[in-house]
C-alpha cells in the first residue's frame, strides 16, 4: 500500500497524545461554555479600545494588518481604536484559545473574535456571541452569509471568505472530473493540502462532494466515484505526497513540476509575486467553502463600537482593497462588480507586486463562479466531526484494498458506524472507525 503511511500515518505516531488531548478538548469546550444555571453574569468594565481576536493574516504582505491600522487612523472620534492579537496559526489550538477566552461566568476577554466560518455554530450554540441585527438584504454573497447563521439567527458576518481553486500551470487543461485531472497530472502532478489536520478534511469535503445532508450521514455515488478516483491516484502517486499544508504546498508547486495545485484565492499573488504563470478554474465539482467571519462577544460592553469596526471591514471598498493587495476573496456582492488597484502600501512604504488587473479580474470571476457551489457542514459539533472523518478515512487507508471500488466501499461503512455519533458530539466516535 503506497502513501498512507505519508498521509496521516506518520503524523499521528509522532502527536498521539497531542492528539487525544485535542479531541477531548473538541467534545468537552461547548459544554464548559455554559455559564453556571442561576449565577448572574457579573458587570463587565467598558474598555478604552476595542479587543480583537484573529489567526495569523495568510494575506499577502499582511494587508488585512495594514486594514485594521487604518481603521486606527482614519475613524470618527466617537469610534473606538483597536488592539489586535494575532493567536495560534494552528486552527484547532486558535479555536480552543478563543473558547477559554470567551467562555464562563466571567467577562469576555475579547471583544470581537475573527472566527474559522466553520466554527460559528458552535459558539453561538455555547451562547458567546451577541446576535447581529439589521444585516442588510442582499448586500452579503449568500453562502458566506449563511456560513454566520445558527437556527435562523445572524451571529457573525463574513469578513474573508475561501474557496478551494485549481490552479495549473499555463496550458494545463482545465479537467472535466476528479479522474480527468489525476489522468492529466501525470507522475506527480498535483499537489493538494494532505496533512492530518482541517486542510485534510477539506480535501475529503471536495473529493466527495460532501459526505452529510443536514446532520445525516450520506456517502452517495457521487462521493464513492470521487474516494475511488483519488484512491486510485494515491496509488499511481499522481498525488505528490506530503505532508503539506497551506505553506508546504504552495512552496511544492513553486519549486516542483507538478502541473496542478489545489489552493485557495490568496494563492495567485503568492504565486504572481513568484514569478509562477497560472491559469486558475473552479475545482471539479466545487470546491468547499471557507473564510472567516467576524462576531461581537456576549456580555461586551463594546458591542455597538464593536458593530461600528465590524461594518467598516465589511465596506465594498475596503473588500476590493483586501482582494486586490492581498487575494482575499470578497463577501460583498459590491467587491464583484470591478477590480480596484491596490492603494495599500507594504510596511516598509513601499508598493506590492501584484497581477494585473485582467488576472485579477478572471480571478475574480472564477472565485464568483466557484463560491456559487461551495459548501461546508454547519454543525455544532464540527471540531469533532472533522477529526472523526480523518480518522476514519486513514484507518481505512492503512488496509489492504483491491480497488478504488473497494476502499469507497469501506469508507462508507466506516463513517455510516462513527460519523453519526460525532455529528451528535458523543465521545469516542472515532474508535468507531476501527
Amino acid at each position: 500500500m503506497t502513501g498512507a503511511a505519508g498521509w496521516f500515518g506518520g503524523w499521528l505516531r509522532r502527536h498521539r497524545t497531542a492528539l487525544c488531548v485535542g479531541v477531548l478538548l473538541g467534545v468537552a469546550a461547548p459544554l464548559a461554555a455554559m455559564p453556571p444555571q442561576g449565577k448572574a453574569p457579573p458587570d463587565c468594565p467598558r474598555r478604552e479600545r476595542i479587543q480583537v481576536a484573529t489567526g495569523s493574516d495568510v494575506s499577502v504582505n499582511g494587508y488585512r494588518r495594514r486594514l485594521f491600522t487604518n481603521w486606527n487612523a482614519t475613524n470618527a472620534p466617537s469610534d473606538k481604536d483597536v488592539d489586535v492579537i494575532e493567536l495560534s496559526p494552528v486552527a484547532d489550538v486558535k479555536r480552543s484559545e478563543m473558547l477559554a477566552a470567551l467562555q464562563g461566568d466571567g467577562c469576555p476577554r475579547y471583544d470581537v473574535v475573527i472566527l474559522d466560518a466553520a466554527w460559528t455554530a458552535e459558539f453561538a450554540a455555547a451562547g458567546l456571541l451577541e446576535p447581529m441585527t439589521g444585516v442588510p438584504s442582499g448586500r452579503f454573497v449568500p453562502a458566506a452569509l449563511a456560513t454566520g447563521q445558527w437556527k435562523g439567527t445572524q451571529y457573525a458576518l463574513p469578513f474573508a471568505t475561501d474557496v478551494g481553486l485549481l490552479f495549473r500551470r499555463a496550458g494545463g487543461p482545465a479537467p472535466a472530473g476528479w479522474r480527468d485531472l489525476y489522468g492529466n497530472a501525470a507522475l506527480q502532478g498535483f499537489v493538494t493540502q494532505n496533512d492530518d489536520y482541517e486542510g485534510g478534511t477539506v480535501t475529503l469535503l471536495e473529493v466527495t462532494g460532501g459526505v452529510l445532508k443536514g446532520e445525516r450521514v450520506v456517502v452517495d455515488a457521487r462521493a464513492k466515484e470521487g474516494l475511488a478516483a483519488w484512491w486510485h491516484a494515491r496509488e499511481t502517486q499522481k498525488i505528490v505526497e506530503g505532508p503539506f499544508r497551506e505553506r508546504e504546498s504552495l512552496t511544492e508547486f513553486v519549486t516542483g513540476s507538478a502541473r496542478y495545485l489545489r489552493h485557495w484565492p490568496y494563492a495567485y499573488l503568492r504565486l504572481a509575486e513568484a514569478g509562477v504563470k497560472v491559469e486558475v478554474s473552479p475545482l471539479p465539482g466545487g470546491g468547499a467553502l471557507g473564510g472567516s467571519n467576524l462576531a461581537i462577544a456576549a456580555r461586551s460592553e463594546l458591542a455597538a463600537e464593536s458593530r461600528a469596526f465590524v461594518d467598516y471591514l465589511t465596506r465594498a471598498d475596503n473588500q476590493r482593497q483586501l482582494f486586490s493587495c492581498g487575494g482575499y476573496a470578497p463577501v460583498v456582492e459590491a467587491a464583484y462588480e470591478r477590480v480596484d488597484s491596490c492603494q495599500m502600501l507594504r510596511e516598509d512604504g513601499s508598493a506590492p507586486a501584484s497581477a494585473t488587473p485582467a488576472e485579477l479580474g478572471r480571478l475574480l470571476e472564477t472565485v464568483h463562479q466557484a463560491l456559487a457551489a461551495a459548501e461546508r457542514p454547519a454543525l455544532v459539533h464540527y471540531a469533532q466531526f472533522s477529526q472523526t472523518l480523518r480518522d476514519c478515512v486513514r484507518t481505512v487507508l492503512e488496509k489492504d484494498h483491491a480497488s478504488g471500488a473497494e476502499f469507497a466501499d469501506a469508507v462508507e461503512r466506516a463513517l455510516a458506524t462513527a460519523l453519526p455519533d460525532a455529528v451528535a458530539g458523543r465521545p469516542g466516535a472515532g474508535e468507531k472507525c476501527r
